[in-house]
């Protein structure tokens, strides 16, 4: 994920940095911005000094996205496949299979919610700004507009 944005907080190594909403983010619903949301801020990496102001570049890893993917797609899979079998081996009913299996990946979702919270801070799974396109959003030249458009 390469996102463009402002920077509008600064405190030590971590940066809050603004995200307009692209056009293409109104068809897809994917992401992080709230429906009627036009832009969303980010706690991001700061080791290259961006100020408040600036305009920069953004990237998360790609290890971080991968666990985030695993975590929220891979598990609660798991947990279903793991109600199938205790339903189909142990009570024989396929009724059950939803009211064993929908419980466990509730229980799992909060217990992301915790683990996202602890997790959010650490570096390895911030996004992490990787360029300073501009000093000050005011005084972006035509060339970096190119840029910007990604």
């Amino acid at each position: 994920m390469i996102e463009v944005g402002s920077v509008t907080k600064v405190k030590g190594k971590r940066a809050e940095v603004k995200v307009e909403k692209k056009d293409e983010c109104s068809k897809c619903g994917m992401c992080l911005f709230p429906k009627n949301a036009s832009s969303i801020n980010f706690n991001a990496n700061n080791d290259i000094g961006a100020k408040e102001g600036d305009l920069v570049k953004m990237e998360m890893s790609e290890k971080s996205k991968l666990v985030g993917a695993l975590l929220v797609f891979l598990v609660p899979l798991i947990l279903i496949g793991i109600s199938a079998v205790i339903t189909y081996v142990f009570i024989k009913k396929e009724i059950y299979l939803i009211a064993i299996s929908l419980p466990l990946v509730v229980i799992w979702f909060v217990i992301l919610a915790f683990i996202d919270k602890k997790i959010a801070g650490t570096k390895n799974f911030s996004p992490t700004i990787v360029q300073i396109i501009a000093q000050k959003t005011n005084e972006i030249k035509e060339e970096q507009k190119e840029e910007i458009k990604l």
